[in-house]
């Protein structure tokens, strides 16, 4: 439901949905098996990356996530791993399955140097809540926030807040078959807060699309009144294919 610098987590941060859609003040409940919507949380112990390529702009790059799940003490744990397209580590996330909804536990960002060395960025959990459980309607908002410091630059800090509004069911085609899917409208506000300087307080609406079995498949969000930014669900795979993929990249 798009690290090091600024300018990196900024554009992870912009990797969803603007699509002008016409939302209703009624209620529009769905069937109570809503997490089969969510990924497969319950069949990725083994783990598996999802490939996001950008739509009709090749000069963005790809996006790669490593999901995997596990149980700790009964709990459902699910976490994610997101990959740049220079196969680095820049985020990493936990959510643990809870009654009503997934909840965010642990978010990590990652710092790269210019010698291709990382350290992690400390982020504080401002909201927990990233996905309905049980059912969702147009009127259940779902908050996630975070916010950090950023290096070397005292004084000056980022907090991401996301809503998610369930909007309706559909279709979506994916390498020839044709999923149900549910279809999500967010918000992303960004506080980007400078000592001495203020706040700058951009907004982005985006859509997310969630099909039966798969997970995410398809976001765009917009950046300005005239830029938008998109991808789709190009590939799923196993992480030797990836480890595969990376080497034959560096040669």
């Amino acid at each position: 439901m798009k690290c090091v610098k600024f300018d990196n987590f900024f554009r992870m941060a912009m990797t969803l949905v603007v699509i002008s859609l016409f939302f209703s003040c009624r209620v529009d409940y769905i069937a109570r098996d809503f997490m089969a919507y969510y990924y497969p949380v319950h069949e990725l112990q083994t783990g598996k990356i999802y490939e996001y390529r950008p739509v009709s702009n090749d000069t963005l790059p790809v996006d790669y996530w490593y999901y995997s799940s596990h149980k700790v003490e009964g709990e459902l744990h699910f976490t994610g791993n997101y990959y740049n397209d220079r196969f680095q580590v820049q985020q990493f996330f936990r959510e643990v399955e809870k009654e009503n909804s997934m909840v965010l536990t642990d978010f990590i960002l990652y710092e790269t140097d210019d010698m291709g060395k990382q350290s992690q960025i400390a982020v504080d959990i401002l909201a927990q809540n990233t996905f309905p459980i049980p059912f969702a309607d147009s009127l259940q908002t779902s908050q996630m926030g975070i916010k950090w410091n950023i290096p070397g630059e005292e004084g000056t800090s980022i907090a991401l807040n996301r809503e998610r509004n369930y909007l309706a069911k559909g279709e979506y085609a994916y390498k020839g078959e044709r999923l149900e899917c549910v279809i999500f409208k967010t918000l992303e506000n960004i506080e980007h807060f400078v000592a001495d300087d203020g706040y700058l307080e951009p907004s982005f609406p985006g859509v997310e699309i969630y099909a039966k079995g798969l997970g995410l498949v398809y976001y765009k969000k917009q950046l300005s009144e005239n830029v938008n930014i998109e991808y789709e669900l190009y590939a799923t795979y196993s992480m030797e294919e990836f480890e595969k993929k990376y080497k034959r990249t560096i040669k």
